[in-house]
């Protein structure tokens, strides 16, 4: 038979059945509710017109030739664009089995023939509701669900406004602090991303954690908020208890991060963040500090960090130290591998350092 559609002002509603007489008599119930019919005598007719246009709801006859319809019903519920249309199977196999067999597949409803005309009508007309509520409460929730993104992402931005101002403040507090906050976290980015190429590194680094170290790595120093401004630009060698009061800043860093986390858990940057404020002084060897952190148990996030912390402190003029080439830097990051850095990292760093700042 070939496809029928006739036009009423409702939904659509695709009747699959291989007998003319059955497809005839639905299609004039279909129209009587003001509906439209869609009408098919196989389910690879059926398959067709669903491609051209998604019915809102699908009656359907289970014995047919090349394809039953139980099997049509599961195709279509494996499917995510039509997995969610409404089946009711209307068939003379109404046995209890068969009807199991028909809801475990996903239909909504079955009815047996001979079947009457106003049981057709009242359970297409309830399920047909049903769906357009489901629907109508599917699409809330995407509203809902967009808007609640938008103010959560509106706060971070805010959240992450007032930290990168507080952590400007505490590079202000070093003398020719300069673009060095900018240069680590766009040089954190293009590492992270060379580093996504390397088989040691692939599973770790996903697009959200490039993401993620671009932002949380500028406020690797921002303990330095509490540091007295005599001890950071002093132009002489430390004592010993002045450096000690210096190494605080990375746990006071990371403790104002950690409160400023407790009050947002959601926050999607601030993990990372904590780890890198608190790690990036860690060195490869243990001789840093936290004194605890060496080697790989140093959080991936702050053994970058610490490579590119230190080339753009070495490229740039400082209240302690003067500037040195590029050459002059190089040569000292190669003699921090194993000792600093975590050597495997600093592999990829020097096939990237010409696109760094």
């Amino acid at each position: 038979m070939e496809n029928i559609e006739k036009s009423g002002t409702g939904p659509q509603i695709l009747i699959v059945d291989d007998v003319d007489t059955n497809l005839m008599i639905l299609e004039n119930i279909i129209l009587q509710m003001g509906h439209t019919p869609r009408c098919a005598s196989s389910a690879n007719e059926a398959a067709k017109l669903i491609a051209e246009q998604l019915p809102q709801l699908i009656l359907l006859d289970v014995f047919m030739p090349e394809m039953d319809g139980y099997e049509f019903c599961e195709r279509l519920k494996e499917n995510p664009v039509t997995r969610d249309i409404p089946i009711i199977f209307i068939s003379a196999a109404d046995s209890s089995e068969d009807k199991m067999r028909g809801f475990n597949l996903g239909a909504v409803d079955y009815i047996g023939k001979p079947f009457e005309v106003t049981e057709v009508v009242m359970r297409v007309r309830n399920h047909l509701k049903l769906y357009e509520v489901q629907h109508e409460l599917e699409l809330s929730n995407r509203r809902l669900h967009s808007v609640i993104s938008s103010q959560a992402k509106r706060i971070e931005d805010e959240q992450k406004n007032i930290l990168y101002a507080l952590a400007t403040l505490a590079q202000g507090k070093e003398r020719n602090g300069g673009n060095h906050l900018d240069h680590v976290s766009y040089n954190c980015r293009i590492l992270a991303q060379s580093l996504q190429f390397s088989p040691d590194f692939s599973e770790e680094i996903s697009e959200s954690f490039i993401n993620t170290i671009e932002v949380a790595s500028r406020l690797h120093d921002i303990g330095n908020i509490q540091a007295p401004c005599n001890l950071l630009l002093v132009e002489k060698t430390l004592k010993p208890e002045e450096m000690e009061v210096v190494k605080s800043h990375v746990e006071q860093g990371a403790e104002i991060l950690d409160c400023v986390y407790a009050s947002m858990p959601e926050n999607s940057f601030l993990p990372m963040a904590i780890e890198i404020a608190h790690y990036h002084h860690a060195r490869w060897d243990g001789s840093g500090y936290p004194k605890d952190a060496k080697g790989k148990d140093i959080p991936l996030s702050a053994r970058i960090t610490t490579i590119l912390d230190i080339y753009d402190t070495l490229r740039g003029e400082r209240s302690y130290k003067r500037d040195y080439t590029q050459e002059e830097s190089l040569k000292i990051m190669e003699e921090g591998r194993e000792i600093i850095f975590d050597p495997e990292i600093l592999d990829v760093f020097f096939k990237v350092q010409k696109q760094l700042r």
